[in-house]
């Protein structure tokens, strides 16, 4: 359990982080992530008796990046290269049910759900639902993000699929 002002200020953290998501300023949320920072989404497995089962790490993942990969990826979808994203998607991101437990060293553990609405041109739309696990860092008075982990409850996703959650 975690004092109130503390739960605002990380809600605060991850709603900014949302909002430049919303409004593809991928620089400025790519700046929130550590250096060493990983982003990682495990494919979903469906397992008799298991509702929540995920690749474990190492195996099947629908991205494994780092933060120059991230950068690359941003890079890319700034290019006339990311034809899916010409004209860019409209997107917008919900979180809620923000979990937080202290780490050694000052560390967050920080878990909540999102939904990833995601709008292409006047026929196409797509919701992502599921939930975030981070680590964020302390640095000076704010955090960075060192671990993200993304479960999609979704096991079938978009073949064109140039989201980031």
């Amino acid at each position: 359990m975690v004092d109130a002002e503390l739960q605002h200020r990380v809600e605060q953290f991850l709603y900014r982080e949302v909002r430049l998501l919303s409004e593809l300023r991928f620089e400025e949320w790519l700046d929130l992530f550590a250096d060493d920072a990983r982003y990682w989404m495990p494919a979903r497995e469906t397992v008799a008796g298991q509702p929540d089962a995920v690749a474990r790490d190492g195996e099947m993942a629908f991205f494994d990046d780092d933060k120059d990969f991230m950068s690359a990826r941003i890079e890319r979808l700034r290019s006339s290269l990311a034809h899916a994203e010409q004209p860019p998607s409209r997107m917008r991101y919900v979180i809620s049910n923000v979990e937080i437990d202290e780490m050694e060293g000052g560390t967050l553990d920080v878990r909540c759900n999102l939904i990833a609405y995601q709008s292409r041109l006047e026929r196409t739309e797509v919701m992502y639902v599921g939930r975030r696990e981070d680590h964020l860092r302390p640095e000076g008075t704010s955090w960075r993000i060192a671990l993200r982990k993304v479960i999609l409850d979704q096991t079938l996703l978009p073949r064109t699929m140039s989201t980031f959650f």
